[in-house]
């Protein structure tokens, strides 16, 4: 979509919110998770009675995440961006409350770390992959070597 078309289809939007909202009546689109994927969770509650679950819930419950995780001598997890945002239900914020609760040594390796005093207390350890001395556009060219390099960093400092 265009600039200009991102305007058009953020109003329409909107209002075909409004009107559900009056007709409907069994879903507010300012419920939590209305908004994810553009809108598809609203749509879904709206017009075909879904129930919204947060994913991580899901996937926990599906995968038995806390029996593997138990089972886990170390919990490693990651994300393109670790920031204040991951603190919202997002899997590596899940992860890490489930191994801490279960007494589980947790880290992330993530592309960038950002807001690092609120989300490092979940974690005994975060690797970026992002330096100083690199651009996005080079860090993503080298993810591969760079994840490498800050596995391999991780293992010398858990291991000692």
């Amino acid at each position: 979509a265009t600039p200009s078309d991102l305007v058009l289809l953020e109003k329409s939007l909107k209002r075909l919110a409004k009107v559900a909202d009056r007709q409907i009546r069994r879903v507010k689109a300012r419920t939590p998770g209305a908004g994810a994927a553009g809108g598809l969770g609203f749509g879904l509650m709206a017009f075909a009675g879904a129930t919204l679950r947060p994913g991580f819930g899901v996937v926990c419950d599906a995968t038995r995440l806390p029996t593997r995780i138990q089972t886990a001598e170390i919990v490693v997890t990651g994300e393109g961006r670790l920031d204040a945002q991951t603190l919202d239900g997002k899997a590596p914020a899940g992860v890490a409350t489930i191994a801490h609760k279960l007494g589980k040594r947790t880290f992330a390796i993530v592309g960038e770390a950002r807001d690092q005093a609120k989300v490092s207390e979940l974690f005994d350890g975060v690797y970026q992959l992002r330096s100083a001395r690199l651009s996005e556009e080079e860090t993503l060219t080298n993810a591969r070597e760079l994840l490498r390099e800050r596995a391999r960093e991780m293992a010398g400092k858990w291991k000692s």
